[in-house]
């Protein structure tokens, strides 16, 4: 299974609209069953339920013979890695010994069993679409709604784990790419303006909120006393001001430190073309510049989608796949980092 995840180009490869500065579009649903604790409270037996539930859904449901259920505890660290360098499972799933996730084999949607809540429909689209993404995530929804009975408040809305999530249960969110806010000092600034929004910015590409290779991720904060509509169409106001924010940031940039923009994108493209030795944080920040480049044209021979693609595939256990291989240490990692970039930059 994971040789042919692996092989399969997934959301990333594709670029969508707004794709200059639009890696992707996410849309989050997490519902619930009255009757079974939280994935935090469960004991065996609730377990067992929830996964008889995602099984029906699996062998019953509308969409067929193209979905499977993966036990997350079953598998070992490096494919439970994959996973969740993949977007299909989170940093929780790694850990937890009672959680599955429901895979598509179209790419058109995972849910996320026993996470945070016992169901997280989660559909990733490329660019920045959102209610062509919400459709998705919504016929997915009224299928499982019509084997299961979801826990419901007539004050609260859906009740979830988090109060955060209570009312429609709704997370959007999108990747963007802001490498101009960022050099020009701007993301400070930037961030008290999506707050006051309503929404919240923060890294995207790091661990514990990290920002790395000037991704980040723009979310709405509040789920509750608003309907799915609201959200989705604030959050559209609120996604497009910073795309707009970033491509009038890359015009100023270019305009008063255009050379020397140049060199930084070609020094970037000499970096990844020739290095020896590349971690994956030095890596990600000249496939950031290398981005810019081929967005403003500085390099011509490159697609969009395939440094979208490399900016996935670069880490360690994507490259694993690439080699076959369990990587000895960090060095023999960094070390064949080197090895694949340079090779898709020959």
């Amino acid at each position: 299974m994971f040789e042919y995840l692996h092989g399969k180009p997934g959301f990333w490869s594709k670029t969508g609209p707004n794709a200059d500065v639009a890696f992707s579009t996410r849309i989050r649903l997490a519902r619930n069953l009255a009757s079974v604790s939280f994935p935090h409270m469960q004991e065996e037996g609730e377990v067992v339920v929830i996964k008889s539930i995602a099984s029906r859904f699996v062998a019953d449901s509308v969409y067929g013979k193209s979905l499977s259920l993966v036990d997350v505890a079953s598998l070992d660290n490096n494919d439970k890695r994959f996973l969740r360098e993949r977007n299909i499972i989170t940093p929780e799933m790694e850990l937890s010994s009672s959680s599955f996730v429901i895979m598509d084999g179209n790419d058109d949607f995972t849910i996320l069993v026993n996470e945070e809540d016992h169901f997280r429909i989660q559909v990733i689209s490329p660019g920045f679409q959102v209610m062509e993404t919400y459709r998705v995530a919504d016929a997915v929804d009224d299928e499982l709604n019509r084997m299961v009975s979801y826990a419901y408040s007539d004050d609260l809305g859906y009740l979830t784990t988090c109060a955060s999530n209570l009312g429609t249960g709704l997370r959007v969110s999108a990747m963007l790419h802001l490498p101009a806010l960022t050099m020009m000092r701007s993301i400070g600034d930037v961030t008290r303006v999506v707050h006051d929004y309503g929404a919240e910015l923060k890294g995207g590409a790091g661990s514990d909120g990290k920002t790395i290779g000037n991704m980040y991720q723009v979310s709405n904060k509040i789920s509750l006393g608003k309907s799915e509509i609201d959200i989705l169409e604030e959050f559209d106001e609120v996604a497009l001001m910073l795309i707009q924010m970033e491509n009038e940031a890359r015009d100023d940039y270019i305009a008063q430190y255009g050379r020397q923009l140049e060199d930084r994108i070609c020094r970037s493209y000499g970096l990844i073309a020739y290095s020896r030795i590349l971690n994956y944080v030095d890596a990600m920040e000249n496939l950031s510049n290398i981005r810019l480049g081929v967005v403003l044209s500085i390099i011509k021979n490159i697609e969009l989608h395939k440094i979208n693609d490399l900016m996935i595939n670069v880490q360690c256990s994507h490259l694993q796949k690439s080699a076959q291989r369990v990587f000895s240490d960090e060095l023999e990692c960094d070390s064949y980092r080197a090895d694949f970039l340079r090779a898709q930059f020959s």
